[in-house]
């Protein structure tokens, strides 16, 4: 177990710069980013002022001997103990077994793969390895859902029975690759669908056993609009509704869980929570009652490599939300376009 978790970034487009945020965090010694990779050389430069800016995790400034265009260098000669993949989504089955191969822990941005047949290696691999492999969904370490979770699994409110929520963001000016299938393996379900995906799935501590689908293209290559109606493995039935289409121009997430059980319901609106008991009495909960926990997954990733912490998202939770993703795209003809077909 490391003192200091040595930290390399591969892919250094937007999301990368967050990922360095949520670092700057971490308590000073804690972790070290010490290598950057893209195949862009000059945007890995500008992330790498960036980085230079918090010297809680960059002792050292990071200079041109610690920027790698090819990801293979960067493994093979920068001193590491850890990566954090920001890659196009089908980048990221190849880049994190690498990884792992090398015994290197991982935090892999969502969604964590293409097909389920490339998250099970994943998750596999880590385990034989006695790795750490935490996927990107920063809503486990978001007091509200945390609190959520731990609501409907006490059984307070009884057996989860209906779920329905919604996820709106604007996918065409968010740009990148999100809408070339070759790199993102599906469009807003895999962009930003899966938050929601992974969420429901997390909160009531179940996998997907059927998934009827409805996708709009829109004009686009991949879908923009989904809406899916899913059978849970408790029994439960889930509506998801996904949206890439909002009209306004930033790419800022909003969405909206409900779970209603047999003695009660919990609804996440805005960030903030409500308690429905039996009686449709309904009470916001106070933010000074939800659990302190992690601030973000890079922090508990670090976190968990130090044995601080325990994994508030581990590859089980991308496998899951993998297979939720994959039986949809299988529902409405989509081929799944991962090198590891089932």
């Amino acid at each position: 177990m490391p003192l200091s978790v040595k930290i390399g970034i591969a892919g250094c487009g937007s999301i990368s710069w967050e990922h360095v945020r949520r670092l700057s965090l971490l308590s000073r010694g804690e972790a070290k980013i010490s290598a950057l990779c893209d195949i862009d050389r000059q945007r890995a430069e500008r992330l790498a002022e960036y980085v230079n800016l918090y010297r809680s995790i960059a002792p050292e400034p990071i200079g041109s001997k610690n920027i790698f265009e090819v990801y293979d260098d960067m493994l093979e000669e920068a001193d590491l103990d850890a990566v954090i993949i920001c890659t196009p989504h089908s980048l990221h089955y190849e880049q994190t077994v690498k990884a792992l191969k090398r015994g290197l822990h991982v935090l892999v941005e969502k969604p964590m793969a293409i097909s389920v047949k490339e998250a099970e290696e994943m998750v596999n691999e880590a385990a034989k390895r006695n790795l750490v492999l935490t996927v990107g969904y920063q809503r486990h370490c978001q007091p509200e859902y945390f609190y959520a979770r731990n609501k409907i699994l006490s059984g307070e409110l009884g057996e989860p029975h209906m779920i329905v929520s919604w996820l709106v963001q604007n996918l065409v000016t968010a740009g990148r690759f999100y809408l070339d299938p070759k790199l993102s393996g599906g469009g807003q379900i895999k962009a930003s669908g899966t938050h929601l995906i992974d969420v429901i799935l997390w909160i009531t501590d179940t996998e997907p056993v059927g998934v009827k689908a409805f996708m709009d293209r829109a004009g686009y290559p991949v879908e923009l609009y989904a809406v899916l109606s899913v059978e849970l493995s408790n029994g439960a039935l889930a509506s998801i509704a996904i949206s890439g289409g909002h009209t306004r121009p930033h790419t800022g997430i909003t969405d909206e869980v409900r779970v209603w059980c047999s003695r009660g319901a919990i609804h996440i609106v805005d960030g903030v929570v409500y308690v429905e008991d039996s009686e449709s009495n309904i009470t916001r909960v106070d933010r000074a009652k939800l659990p302190r926990i992690s601030p973000n997954p890079d922090v508990n990733f670090v976190r968990t490599i130090l044995g601080k912490e325990e994994n508030l998202i581990p590859g089980i939770c991308g496998l899951r939300a993998t297979k939720l993703e994959e039986m949809a795209y299988m529902d409405v003809g989509q081929p799944i376009p991962s090198k590891l077909k089932r």
